[in-house]
């Protein structure tokens, strides 16, 4: 079994389904149609049936777990390769005479063992359904798509960033707008935040509130820590309530991650994003909603961001960034500088700090390798999409975020409507994430 496909066409289906209108829903049909297209033996498809329809439902509802485990599709994962295991950054898939478990106390919701997953027997919650439900009733409340920074070269070369918003646009969204122009936002502040700190004292500062994978890491595994890190909240986050800010509508967070999925459920998050896809999910949305984005024109540019807020997609990228900002305020604080490139990394580096060992005053801490242009909702490598963000990135008006001018003016208008903070206060426990 091709494991992209079953899930593809599961994704078209669905969606095409819901795009039709079709009362009452005909799941039984549904899983006649996807086991057919992907399977030519007979009794394969019959053994697939449970599956699929497992998979359908998790589509259809909005409760559960942020990742649930489908244990019949388990057996069709060859003896011994446990792909999910070895990719688990901190051992949380646990294999047993029963089969496999996953430890939530070790869980950093990052979704490596989601995309690792041969078989498509673990799975993250989707938001795809609700998404085609939301833009079938676009007249009814404004829905607007906001792109992560990695979204440059997601979708194909030949795919620009003018094409891929017009094609959103033409899928249904009222409105398209960069995430990056909310890490300008961010960016300022936790200058602002880092110089205040180490002018009452504080020796040390950990950012990256854009990576929710890495917050878990260090609320799980460390929370000793938790007092170090960055009180803004991430630029999704910001960006959500912004928006909301400025008019009753609903929000779709489109990006590489699957963290982000469960950080938008977060009970002090859960007001500002309605909706999370990937990029492999929205281009399955483009396909059964068959959008041609190659026909797209060049007629809506993208001109929200800076260099510095479009740079967040890559590791280094969040501490260029706030450098360059502290540099602004105040040239004579002297940063130096650590960044986690990966989980692996990010849990060496924490030891130290929790050690005093580390030879730094700030950290950048990124739970993809690579940044978020290496995230498992990602379509194209790494290497492509750190290209393909420095490339976009030097077209921006403004190098530095604090010369962004249209998110000054969005902070004007609408700043004092917002809170922009986690509410975490030195000290004190994170909240859980909702399960």
């Amino acid at each position: 079994m091709n494991k992209s496909l079953f899930t593809e066409r599961i994704l078209i289906k669905t969606a095409q389904a819901i795009r039709s209108g079709q009362k009452p829903f005909d799941k039984e049909r549904l899983i006649d149609e996807i086991t057919t297209d992907c399977f030519a033996d007979e009794k394969e498809r019959e053994s697939w049936r449970p599956i699929v329809a497992q998979r359908i439902e998790l589509l259809l509802t909005d409760e559960g777990t942020f990742i649930s485990h489908i244990r019949n599709a388990c057996r069709f994962c060859e003896e011994g390769r446990r792909r999910c295991t070895h990719v688990c950054p901190t051992d949380a898939i646990i294999h047993t005479e029963d089969g496999v478990t996953i430890d939530w106390n070790r869980c950093i919701e990052c979704g490596r063992c989601v995309d690792g997953c041969i078989s498509g027997a673990i799975v993250a919650r989707s938001d795809f359904a609700r998404v085609a439900s939301l833009l079938m009733h676009g007249d009814e409340q404004p829905v607007y798509a906001i792109l992560a920074p990695a979204f440059v070269g997601q979708f194909g070369k030949q795919v620009s960033p003018s094409k891929l918003k017009g094609a959103l646009l033409q899928l249904g969204f009222n409105g398209v707008y960069e995430v990056a122009m909310a890490a300008d936002i961010i960016t300022s502040r936790e200058a602002e935040e880092l110089v205040e700190r180490f002018h009452r004292g504080d020796k040390f500062m950990i950012t990256s509130c854009c990576c929710p994978a890495f917050m878990r890491l260090v609320e799980k595994t460390k929370p000793a820590l938790v007092e170090l890190i960055s009180r803004s909240v991430s630029p999704m986050i910001a960006l959500g309530r912004l928006l909301k800010a400025r008019e009753d509508c609903k929000v779709v967070f489109i990006g590489p991650c699957v963290a982000k999925k469960a950080e938008a459920r977060r009970p002090e998050l859960q007001d500002a994003v309605d909706c999370v896809l990937t990029f492999k999910e929205t281009e399955t949305l483009f396909k059964a909603a068959e959008v041609d984005i190659s026909s797209i024109g060049e007629d809506v540019p993208m001109e929200d961001a800076s260099y510095d807020g479009r740079i967040y997609a890559r590791t280094e990228g969040v501490t260029t960034a706030i450098v360059r900002a502290v540099q602004r305020i105040d040239p004579i604080i002297e940063v130096n500088a650590v960044h986690g490139d990966g989980i692996k990394e990010c849990m060496t580096l924490l030891k130290l700090v929790e050690q005093g060992k580390l030879a730094a005053n700030f950290m950048e801490g990124m739970g993809c390798e690579g940044g978020c242009v290496g995230g498992p909702g990602t379509i194209i490598p790494r290497e492509e999409g750190r290209r393909n963000v420095n490339s976009f990135a030097k077209t921006s008006s403004a190098v530095s975020a604090l010369d962004n001018h249209k998110a000054e003016r969005w902070m004007l208008e609408l700043g004092s409507k917002v809170d922009l903070t986690t509410g975490r206060q030195a000290g004190t426990k994170p909240v859980e994430a909702q399960r």
